[in-house]
């Protein structure tokens, strides 16, 4: 203890003889929240990431470099952002210090050692073709090079640092490479899944509600999970007030725009009757359960965050980011879209396994769905809340690769797991609902011959019904197919006019809306010939 107290009194007076910045006991992030930096360590008021807002200072094995460090950081969040010391501490942290704590603590000559470290760092990210993500700890090694090379740092191994070209951050791979697992969901085949689930879904519980509203805004709208975090109750907003036929807008925080606060600006999305609904019930519940947290004994005020954190926000709470206290962390959100894929047993016709799903992926999914539909890149740009079109391009290289080949084989193969037909197989109109009524029968009529007609069912519904006979009969649960007829037929010329769709307008989109219902025609058909085996 007494030589650790010593190597820190040197360290002191080292830092005194220079004139150099003591790091003061607080500083105020660009954002205006006061950082407590005292010790060693730091509890960021960083709420999206809970489980890393916690820097530990006290894992640097040199002094001298831990307050470099610490002088590195501080510059970052005072002026750019809590988000950027975080990621800075993170990378260097993991690049430099992780797996050299020893090497650098039995240093005799701490210039050379560092520049051993940093070469290592450099050839292990080639070889791994990670190399982009030596960014920030050489940006780290520059910093100190420049202010401050009396602690070890060599300017001229500085200026052979610079030269170096560092890549940027591959983005859109996952996309681009169509991973099974990081990609796009399958437009055909995974996710009207999600779609149906969501649908079907009644529960009450108060995570599932949670869960409800996370599947729906990540697949409407494509945002990050940071930010739904920061969306309130008062960011629905109903725009006609007096109408019996309200219209609503939701008010979405924006984040990464270089803002101080990501409260500071949003976007206003129209957003449909049924996502409001779940909006509604899930606000309803926030205000049935009266959360209330405490700190030091004073009560913490409810912000009303949409996805409130009963438990509270542990990163809010420490860095006294009250604002935020209730606030979800952006892997509970993650943690609510994969809690209602398992729940569901939602299962992927592609990988036979359960579906992986998260925001991220619903994101390329939404983004490669639109450039199927011919959306402009700055249009896309806009609904991504990209400031540019540059990260937009690799959807569109894809959108014309996200409809699958379809024959009557494959359709047959896959609807065993979409399970699109839910009515009733019925051996004649005597065992229909509505089986006295000609005006519900059902028929089909295809391209086989010009006058030909197939009688394909009854329709069970009492109402006037709003569907359109007979295509999108399969896919109601009142329909009442007959076991002899000829669905094959119905199935050949769903297939044909897809294909017909596909090489005419050269539209992903115009080929995938019959999706649905040639995989209900497919189950049908391939119900009705088990039954006749």
């Amino acid at each position: 203890m007494r030589f650790l107290e010593s190597k820190t009194m040197q360290h002191n007076l080292f830092v005194n003889e220079n004139g150099w910045r003591e790091i003061p006991d607080s500083i105020i992030s660009r954002e205006g929240k006061e950082v407590n930096t005292a010790g060693d360590l730091w509890n960021l008021p960083y709420a999206i990431d809970t489980s890393s807002s916690k820097l530990d200072f006290s894992k640097i094995p040199n002094e001298n470099l831990k307050w470099v460090l610490k002088s590195f950081i501080i510059e970052k969040i005072e002026k750019v952002s809590t988000h950027a010391g975080l990621q800075h501490f993170q990378d260097i942290w993991t690049k430099f210090f992780r797996t050299n704590i020893e090497i650098i603590r039995s240093a005799q000559d701490i210039e050379e050692t560092l520049i051993s470290v940093v070469e290592n760092a450099i050839n292990l990210g080639r070889a791994q073709q990670k190399f982009w993500t030596l960014y920030r700890p050489i940006q780290w090694y520059l910093y100190a090079a420049e202010h401050y090379p009396e602690l070890g740092f060599s300017t001229a191994y500085a200026h052979i640092l610079e030269t170096i070209s560092i890549p940027g951050n591959p983005k859109g791979e996952a996309v681009r490479m169509e991973d099974p697992d990081a990609g796009p969901l399958n437009h055909s085949l995974e996710l009207p899944l999600l779609i149906q689930a969501l649908k079907k879904d009644q529960s009450q519980e108060f995570e599932h509600l949670q869960e409800k509203v996370a599947i729906a805004l990540s697949i409407a709208y494509g945002r990050n999970p940071a930010n739904l975090t920061y969306l309130r109750h008062y960011d629905l907003v109903n725009l006609t007030p007096e109408s019996d036929d309200p219209v609503y807008v939701l008010r979405i925080p924006r984040i990464k725009k270089r803002l101080v606060n990501p409260r500071d600006d949003y976007i206003e999305e129209f957003i449909a009757p049924t996502f409001v609904e779940y909006i509604h019930n899930l606000i309803k519940a926030n205000n049935e359960t009266n959360a209330v947290l405490y700190h030091n004994g004073k009560k913490i005020p409810n912000s009303q965050p949409i996805f409130l954190n009963v438990k509270g926000n542990e990163a809010a709470i420490l860095s006294g980011d009250y604002d935020n206290a209730y606030n979800f962390s952006s892997s509970m959100i993650t943690s609510l879209i994969k809690g209602f894929v398992k729940r569901h047993n939602i299962i992927s016709p592609l990988t036979k396994e359960g579906m992986h799903v998260t925001a991220r992926r619903l994101r390329y999914t939404l983004a490669t769905g639109l450039a199927a539909e011919g959306i402009s890149k700055a249009a896309l740009a806009r609904i991504l809340d990209h400031t540019d079109t540059q990260h937009v391009h690799v959807y569109f290289e894809l959108a014309g690769k996200i409809v699958i080949q379809l024959d009557k084989a494959i359709a047959k193969g896959f609807s065993q797991y979409l399970s699109y037909f839910s009515g009733n197989i019925i051996d004649s109109s005597e065992d229909a609902i509505n089986g006295d009524n000609p005006e519900k029968y059902l028929v089909f009529k295809g391209d086989k011959f010009e006058s030909e007609i197939e009688d394909i069912g009854v329709c069970g519904e009492s109402s006037i019904c709003h569907l359109d006979p007979p295509f999108s009969c399969y896919l109601c649960p009142k329909f009442q197919p007959y076991r002899h007829a000829d669905h094959e037929y119905v199935l050949e010329s769903l297939l044909n006019s897809r294909n017909e769709r596909l090489e005419k307008y050269e539209n992903a989109r115009l080929g995938i809306q019959l999706d649905e219902v040639i995989f209900a025609v497919a189950q049908v058909a391939e119900a009705c010939k088990k039954e006749y085996v």
